[in-house]
This record gives structure tokens, sequence and C-alpha cells, in this order.
């Protein structure tokens, strides 16, 4: 059934300003998403037309190019491309890198459906590729040599992508605070992801890159642990937890891990941004001094033969895709059937991110100890809050001024951050799985007894 919140989609191929417009995967929040081909240099990427009707938004249109002024000066291995942000025939639109593969969260999820531990090489490896690109960032400069300051404020394993090719790229600066922009977030949204959100962010206070440096803790615990941290659930008290956080060391969760890795994570995920890791290249830079002891060998092969062998169905499909792209004119039959939201690169939701929407002057309480809200908040009606889809900024999808309303995440939203809802088997992760078979031994044994002295009562009595 089409979704009457999106546009009628336009058929590809056509012409779009420097790009052939191939097929349009979807749309999302702020506009409608298309494969494309860059026709010189002769390259795939991600077009993302903005709608017209935010064109008359004045405090859009102030954050995109504001926008404009930041992402263009990132170009670095372990972040995706922005490779153009302008205006055709009189539409705003975004030209990004395709990445071929998938999220760290897709993996993830794959790896538990199948039953499968993250290896800890892979994830030392992974942060350490990760710290690269957020250390870069956060000493970025604009083109007179000044500091850009940038904060990416929203990482998380869905903005995390890992290429077929091994390759880790933060997919999405458009969250990110900088000196360049004149216009930041509006107050009442709290921007990004809860669960991976600093303390300092929850509670609406000055960030700076050490708010990173926390959010990668959050990754990298959770891969650790080989817990799925809640995604779900009462907004109010994700963004209680966010602003009180209490966290235990991985190994309690995971045997088997060392306490160096439970040292470092800990230090990353310290409430107080002073008493974390500086910055990423210092967190970086400890990663790479424990993979060298533990994991020497792992490296970016490593990773793409673990992305290949979890996704080689949609690999295959979207090496077919790409090679009809790039070698010819890509014909409708093709892209019609074989692009889906499924397949869609992890960029194709670049500059949409999720929000809380909640009264300015609101910020959660809680005592230290944890046994009570020692500051009392005003009083807040859950009615009063909701999660939402943000743009720039802007609540694109409830803002009464841009005029759409959506009562539901984009199809291509959910197909991109969420996978198949298929129940995931048991894993060993630890203390957990070994409580859980102690139960069953027990079960057994007791029943054993049971009935080897079953057997002596009828021998007695026969």
């Amino acid at each position: 059934m089409a979704d009457p919140h999106e546009p009628e989609p336009q058929r590809g191929p056509f012409r779009f300003g420097p790009y052939t417009l191939a097929r349009r995967i979807g749309a999302g929040g702020m506009g409608e998403v298309y494969l494309a081909r860059e026709n010189s240099p002769r390259r795939a990427c991600v077009v993302k037309k903005v709608l017209p009707r935010l064109m008359e938004n004045k405090q859009f249109l102030g954050r995109f190019r504001d926008e404009a002024r930041v992402v263009v000066h990132l170009q670095h291995p372990n972040i995706a491309r922005v490779y153009a942000m302008g205006e055709v025939e009189g539409q705003l639109y975004l030209s990004m890198e395709y990445v071929q593969g998938k999220t760290l969260s897709r993996l993830a999820h794959r790896m538990r459906q199948r039953g499968k531990l993250m290896p800890l090489g892979i994830l030392l490896h992974i942060g350490k590729r990760l710290c690269e690109g957020l250390a870069y960032a956060h000493d970025a400069k604009d083109g007179a040599g000044q500091p850009l300051h940038l904060v990416h404020r929203d990482l998380s394993p869905a903005n995390i992508c890992l290429s077929y090719d091994g390759e880790l790229k933060i997919i999405d600066f458009g969250a990110s605070q900088s000196t360049l922009k004149e216009q930041q977030t509006a107050p009442r949204v709290v921007i990004g992801n809860l669960t991976y959100m600093s303390p300092e962010q929850a509670r609406k206070k000055f960030v700076d890159r050490r708010a990173d440096v926390y959010s990668a803790g959050v990754v990298l615990w959770e891969l650790a642990s080989w817990k799925a941290l809640p995604q779900k659930g009462d907004p109010l008290e994700r963004w209680r937890r966010a602003a009180y956080p209490k966290w235990d060391p991985p190994s309690s969760v995971r045997s088997g891990l060392p306490l160096a890795l439970d040292t470092l994570l800990m230090r990353a995920l310290a409430v107080e941004p002073g008493d974390r890791f500086p910055d990423a290249a210092a967190l970086g830079a400890e990663l790479a001094r424990l993979k060298e002891k533990l994991a020497p060998g792992i490296g970016d092969a490593d990773v793409a033969r673990l992305m290949r062998e979890a996704f080689a169905e949609e690999k295959a499909q979207e090496d077919a895709v790409l090679a009809e792209l790039l070698e010819q004119e890509p014909s409708r039959a093709l892209t019609e059937q074989a692009i889906s939201a499924r397949l869609a690169p992890p960029t194709a939701l670049a500059f949409e991110h999720s929000g809380l929407d909640a009264p300015e002057d609101y910020v959660p309480g809680e005592d230290p100890s944890g046994a009570s809200p020692a500051v009392k908040p005003p009083p807040l009606r859950r009615n009063e809050t909701r999660e939402a889809r943000v743009s720039f900024g802007l609540d694109v999808e409830n803002d009464p001024t841009v005029g759409m309303v959506e009562a539901r995440r984009p199809q291509l939203v959910r197909a991109i951050e969420d996978e198949e809802e298929d129940p995931v088997p048991a894993v060993e992760t630890g203390e957990t799985d070994w409580r859980w078979r102690g139960w069953v031994a027990v079960g057994l044994f007791v029943g054993a007894c049971a009935l080897g002295f079953g057997v002596v009562w009828l021998l007695a009595h026969s």
C-alpha cells in the first residue's frame, strides 16, 4: 500500500544535473532517495532530492547551507564522503558516496541470528578504525585553516558502516555540532539515539569531542558483552537512563574477556567527561595497543571475510546492479526489480536522525544513589514528549510549518535500521549462559535421582 505522505516517484532512469538517477530507493523525512551515477567522474552514488515544501522553510534552508559548509571539508577513509550539496533546477539535493556494505547494527543482528559471537580481534580492529575517523573529524579545519570543533553527537551502530571490502565508514555527520554552523538544533529537540548518547548531551549541557568518545565506548561495550542494548520502550525512561547511566564491566556479561578491555571501556564510559579519554585519538591508541597484544594479525581483510559470509546474497545482488549502473545505460527492468529498500546503501539515511521532542526546560533528574530524584524536574505528562525524525535539526515529519504528519517511521528507515524480526538464538556470552546451563544440569540431576529412587522402590515392592 502506498504511503500517502511520500511523493509520487518519478520513474528512472533520468538526468538530474550531472547525475543519472537510475531508481528511486525510497523516501525519508526530508525527501526522495535515488540510486544514481555521477557521470564525471563515473561512479555510483546516492542522491537525495529535498522535498520542495522544505525549500519554503527558512530554518531548514539555513541549516542545509550550514551543513554544506562543514561536510565538504571531511575527506577521510573512515568517513563516508558527501560529494556535493547544491541545487539543480531550483531543487536542493545531496550527493553521497555509495558505501557497498551494511551498518554495524545489521551485522551484529545477522550474527546473533546465526548464533555467532563477535570475535575479539574484529571488535578491537573496528574500534581502532572508528577512532581514526572520529579523531580526523575532531581535528578537521575549514578552508582558512580554522578548527571546526566538530562533534558527531549521534554515533551508533546504525551510523557505522562496514563495506564488503572491510572498510569502516562513519556514515553521517548530519547531526554534528560545529562552530561553522550558524543555526544549531532547536533547544526542545534532544537529537541523537538515546541508547548511545553521552550523559552531558542527555542533560542538555555543552558537549565536546569527549561525548563521541563516550558513544564509541557504548558501541564497543555492546560488541564486547554481546548483549543487545534496548532500542525501544518508554522514551522518558530511556532518556533518564541516558542522563544517569550505570555500566558494569563487559566481562560480567560475557566471560573470557581480558581485564584490560574492561578497564579501557569503563574509562571511555565514565559519566564525567573529565574522567574519560581526552579524545578519540587517545582511545584509539589504547585499542591499537591492546589489539597488537591480543590479535596482531587482524585487519580489514578479516572484516571483509566476515561481511561477505554474513551478507553473501545481498552482495551478489548489489554487484549485479552496480555493474549495470556503471558499465552501460541502466535499464528500467533491472533497476525496478533489483533495487529495493532492503538493498539500499546505508548512506540513504544520511542527514536523518532520531530525536526526542520535549519541553525546552525539561531535563530528567535523578539522585546519584539512584534511590529517588534529587533534582525535581518540572511536571511532565507523557504526551508532552515524542520520538521524532530530525533532518538538519528540524523535525521534518511533524513540524506544522513543513506540513507533514507521519504516524510511523518511513519504510526506508525501517529497512536500513532494522533487521528481520527473526528470533535470535542463544549465544554463549558468559555468566548468563553458564547460569542457564547450570540450572539445566541441576534439573537433569534431580530428575535422574527421582527416576533412580522410583526404580529402587518398585524393585523393593515387587
